[in-house]
């Protein structure tokens, strides 16, 4: 009975370390993209609801008060089309954070790990057949606003490096109930 040399046993061991850490990579890459698959759909998630009752709330508005790039604050409208509460929408660069705060006092926190959000009001849709086309809302802006259209990142870390998941939303909401007075 004749035995394994020398030579082909460290011949049988580099064949085994190659294909071990050809499995390894292929594993190690599986795992850095199923958490990043799962980062992606809580983002999108995340971000779907916030958008959700942000276009909701909006679209339903009566008038914005007040704007800054970061920030919104609308008369609310209730059900019945009555004036509501004020509704401040703020994005705190410090806290990552979209936040809703209410005049009665009510604070929810929309977004988390929001890294830029960019607020922007245009006037009414121009009636020459230009679609697409918002003339942005200056001087009198309070009085002429009927558009305002948000951007947002969002982005979460990978725990195992520092590979990170984005997501960006935009959106151009059309306040239905605007109040010109």
């Amino acid at each position: 009975m004749r035995g394994w040399t020398l030579v082909e046993m460290m011949v049988a061991v580099a064949i085994f370390s190659l294909v071990s850490m050809a499995l390894a990579g292929t594993y190690i890459f599986s795992v850095k993209s199923m958490a990043s698959m799962y980062n992606y759909a809580l983002l999108d998630a995340c971000n779907r609801q916030a958008m959700d009752q942000l276009t909701q709330e909006i679209r339903q508005s009566r008038k914005v008060l007040a704007y800054t790039t970061n920030s919104i604050t609308i008369l609310s409208a209730n059900p019945d089309g009555t004036a509501g509460p004020q509704v401040t929408y703020a994005f705190s660069p410090s806290t990552k954070k979209l936040v809703r705060t209410s005049a009665d006092g009510s604070t929810k926190t929309l977004l988390e790990n929001c890294s830029l959000l960019s607020f922007q009001l245009f006037t009414r849709c121009p009636s020459n057949a230009v679609f697409g086309s918002f003339p942005v809302a200056v001087n009198n802006w309070q009085q002429t606003v009927k558009v305002l259209q948000l951007t947002w990142k969002t982005s979460m870390d990978l725990p195992i490096g520092i590979i990170n998941s984005e997501n960006v939303q935009t959106a151009r909401i059309v306040i239905r109930k605007q109040q010109t007075s």
